[in-house]
């Protein structure tokens, strides 16, 4: 090649990624805003979410095997964490994917929050980008999961996992794999287990549940513990975590997690801490009155395990203040700082009229500045000797699991009233008070 050509053919490469990354910029930002405003226009299918950093070989492997085994509607959306081997080109010369390259790694629960936010199917799959799927894989686990409105989250059997989702295998390679699916995989409703954790790797769920759900914890670093995390979630909501074994998918086992090397254990240890401090003791939570004995048609909602009283902002950035399961939008300044809440958590509050900043001020300190008056007003904190504080809220009292909820609502530095145990007694046993997940992006 000339010097001529070789320019000619630099400047053309060159004009092409600057105009491609400016245009993709520009699609990805007015998309942002088409799918805020139309976040709820679906499709009847399955919409795939594969988070993917690195590990390209896999990452089209699974493709193709979703290419040739899935028998049923599906649209398919990678999210690239940043990836520096190729997958970004990949990405954009394959017109049927739909598909978001980051500039950073967001980790696993960013990634998938991003590919929640994007998808329209009735279903949603997350997916690893090491799985490779097998024949009728899909259909057996919309045939379990819609089988009955209790069961949330439906996942396979596989070769490499930890927990109860892993059952000896003999085959030696894909091919061999493939045969053993094939013979295996018949749906059984006798193989339908209920568990008490669900692994990442591949989960179904409803789009309903998950609006009732919401996202990903985004305060888990990297990956690990963001899926027992969403499980827990869910069994606090009354769903059911199901393992259906009639349903085997291959899983090579944590690919990008290995990338990590000698930070793999510091991340871990890192999520191990955030999932402590977050829960404490989840099974004392899911062992109480108010869990057993909620009612099979009840479909309770992560907001109704928010406090009252409390200003949240979404991805809009306008101030709400929330108060009898409506959200008030606020003019004005309020001083204060809100809590993020989620685009999926904030549209399950009824939107109500505005409210002046200096009403909802003034509302605030109503509620949280000590009175005379009793304690028995919406949105009140009150405190048992143990430590414990609850809430007032819809004729009820609420206790928050411990002191990092009040802070994540901001309420930590309000001073809780003091009554007495037996005053706290006849309210009986409530839905907890939790976290709100850590949320990111500007767009979830």
């Amino acid at each position: 090649m000339n010097r001529i050509s070789h320019h000619k053919t630099h400047g053309y490469n060159d004009g092409f990624n600057k105009g491609f990354h400016s245009g993709y910029k520009d699609g990805y930002s007015r998309g942002r805003h088409m799918g805020i405003s139309q976040f709820r226009n679906v499709f009847e299918g399955t919409s795939i979410i594969i988070p993917t950093y690195n590990q390209l070989p896999y990452l089209k492997e699974c493709i193709e095997s979703i290419a040739q085994y899935t028998d049923t509607p599906y649209e398919l959306i990678i999210i690239d964490n940043a990836s520096d081997d190729g997958t970004a080109e990949f990405l954009k010369s394959s017109p049927r994917l739909r598909f978001r390259i980051n500039e950073e790694n967001l980790g696993f629960a960013g990634a998938v929050n991003q590919g929640l936010m994007m998808a329209k199917g009735t279903t949603l799959m997350i997916l690893n980008n090491d799985s490779v799927v097998t024949t009728n894989w899909l259909s057996n686990l919309l045939v379990c999961l819609h089988s009955d409105p209790q069961f949330g989250i439906v996942g396979p059997v596989t070769n490499y996992i930890s927990g109860d989702q892993l059952i000896h295998v003999s085959y030696h390679d894909i091919a061999e794999m493939q045969q053993f699916s094939k013979s295996y995989n018949h749906s059984n409703t006798h193989s339908w287990t209920v568990t008490e954790r669900l692994t990442g790797f591949c989960m179904l769920i409803r789009r309903e549940d998950f609006y009732r759900l919401g996202f990903f914890d985004e305060g888990f670093e990297i990956g690990n513990c963001e899926d027992d995390d969403y499980g827990l979630r869910a069994r606090l909501l009354g769903m059911q975590l199901i393992i259906a074994k009639d349903t085997f998918i291959h899983h090579y086992g944590s690919v990008s997690m290995k990338t990590l090397n000698s930070r793999f254990e510091q991340v871990y240890a890192n999520n191990l801490t955030f999932y402590s401090s977050k829960w404490e003791d989840p099974h004392e939570m899911l062992s109480l009155q108010w869990q057993r004995s909620l009612n099979r048609d009840m479909k309770l909602r992560t907001v109704d395990m928010y406090p009252t009283c409390v200003f949240v902002t979404g991805a809009d950035s306008v101030i709400y203040w929330i108060e009898n399961g409506i959200r008030h939008p606020i003019h004005g300044a309020v001083g204060i700082q809100a809590v993020r809440v989620s685009q999926v958590d904030l549209r399950c509050w009824a939107l109500g009229d505005p409210m002046a900043a200096e009403e909802a001020v003034g509302r605030l300190r109503t509620v949280y500045f000590p009175s005379t008056e009793s304690w028995e007003q919406e949105g009140k904190l009150i405190k048992h000797k143990n430590g414990s504080v609850y809430q007032y809220k819809g004729n009820r009292l609420q206790r928050f699991m411990n002191r990092l909820v009040l802070a994540a609502w901001r309420l930590d530095f309000y001073e809780p009233l003091l009554v007495n145990e037996h005053e706290i007694q006849q309210y009986g046993e409530e839905i907890p008070i939790i976290s709100p997940p850590v949320i990111k992006a500007d767009n979830i």
